[in-house]
């Protein structure tokens, strides 16, 4: 009976999972193709760099703000209500992002986009934690990471191929349709996943536990803050953010402007990134077990190599075009990794407190403010300053990064 019941267990938790990877690969589709519209719509006068760059910011500001928010309530609230709700909202404004051409209504629509998607990942960070298995979770919390690199991946594809067919307007309307089929999906899933629960009696295990764990809330945020780790973490978080997605989103049109190539050409030749982005997921896992489950340690590593990979960039402008892609690979597949320790691993150290959604919601949100602010200066300073002083600008902030992990390195975790 026992055998049974855990057999059970084990394939619900596996179709739970995988509802929670369509669910965040879906609502990359939906995030990503701007950044791949964004060339065709500056080299159309649609917007101008600075302009493009603004709507990235007011993106990345909302989902920062929205994963501190949700990070709060994802602790609190119904986590499939909240994941539909956001793949719903998103379906919305992606709809509405093809049918405007100007400059302000695309800054508020984008904008409440990155507030809705904000309400994906923190439920999903809290679902995880509450699989009894450690070793089940961990596997989760590394194994989702292969959505966003797929789902990435995906975002280019379909992005080059529905604009070189329809036009940029289309790549927007193709996604609100994923979106708004994954939230069926998603809804209809759910729901027959508790009903099972139900049946069972593990869903009032599970709500007793909950209740449990927010009884054993002892600590203030700001003791969270001070003694458990968050403190050292930030500054690191912060440029990672910037160097994951802040840069990947000015990849396509650095190469367009570097090397004259097309639109088209260089959304296809940057989707290499994804592919290599998932080797950082794992590598994270396998340092992290060398570094004794130390994560300031393990991300030290992948700053270093980070470093290295930007410096090589910032010589060698313009060398080759592969030489330039393969580089911004070790960097994004580096920050891949450091983000799989401090968004996705770190925050399981809080499952006792009741806080793993929100310290998860409160590390994206400070990530995505590095992301934010640097989507937006990258365009100025590109206009104002060149592509070799922005890159330089890169290598500085990431080995400040790097010095930051050495020193917090012995600060004791969780």
């Amino acid at each position: 009976m026992g055998k049974s019941r855990k057999s059970t267990d084990s394939k619900t938790a596996l179709v739970l999972f995988i509802l929670c990877w369509l669910a965040y690969f879906t609502s990359y589709i939906g995030r990503l193709n701007y950044s791949s519209a964004m060339t065709v719509m500056i080299q159309d006068a649609i917007l101008t760099r600075s302009q493009a760059g603004f709507i990235n910011m007011v993106y990345f500001l909302a989902y920062g703000i929205g994963q501190l928010c949700n990070g709060l309530l994802g602790d609190r609230m119904h986590p499939g209500k909240m994941i539909f709700t956001g793949l719903s909202v998103a379906a919305l404004m992606n709809l509405l992002m093809g049918f405007t051409g100007r400059f302000f209504p695309m800054s508020v629509a984008w904008g409440i986009n990155g507030y809705a998607q904000a309400m994906i990942w923190p439920p999903i960070i809290r679902i995880f934690a509450e699989i009894p298995e450690k070793e089940r979770k961990m596997k989760y919390c590394v194994d989702i990471v292969s959505s966003q690199v797929v789902g990435t991946l995906a975002s280019y594809l379909m992005a080059a191929g529905v604009m070189w067919l329809f036009g940029w307007r289309a790549v927007f309307t193709a996604a609100a349709l994923c979106l708004a089929v994954m939230a069926g999906a998603w809804m209809t899933g759910f729901r027959k996943i508790e009903k099972g629960a139900e049946e069972s009696g593990r869903k009032e295990d599970r709500k007793s536990a909950n209740a449990a764990a927010i009884t054993q809330r002892k600590k203030s945020f700001s003791h969270l803050l001070l003694h458990c780790g968050l403190l050292a973490v930030l500054f690191p978080v912060v440029i990672h953010g910037m160097l994951k997605d802040g840069v990947t989103t000015w990849v396509p049109t650095y190469i367009t402007e570097t090397f004259l190539a097309s639109p088209s050409f260089s959304i296809l030749v940057t989707t290499v990134l994804p592919i290599l982005n998932l080797t950082g997921a794992y590598a994270a896992k396998y340092v992290y077990g060398k570094c004794k489950e130390h994560e300031v340690k393990a991300s030290s590593i992948f700053f270093a190599v980070a470093t290295a990979a930007l410096c090589g960039l910032w010589a060698g402008k313009g060398v080759s075009i592969m030489l330039t892609v393969l580089l911004f690979a070790v960097t994004t597949a580096s920050m891949m990794a450091v983000n799989t320790l401090f968004v996705s691993m770190f925050p399981l150290r809080f499952e006792r407190l009741g806080r793993v959604s929100t310290v998860s919601g409160f590390l994206n949100s400070v990530a995505y403010l590095g992301t934010a602010v640097s989507t937006f200066t990258i365009g100025v300073m590109v206009e104002k300053l060149g592509w070799n002083v922005t890159i330089g600008s890169w290598v500085v902030l990431t080995a400040g990064a790097l010095v930051c992990c050495v020193v917090f390195r012995k600060w004791e975790m969780g």
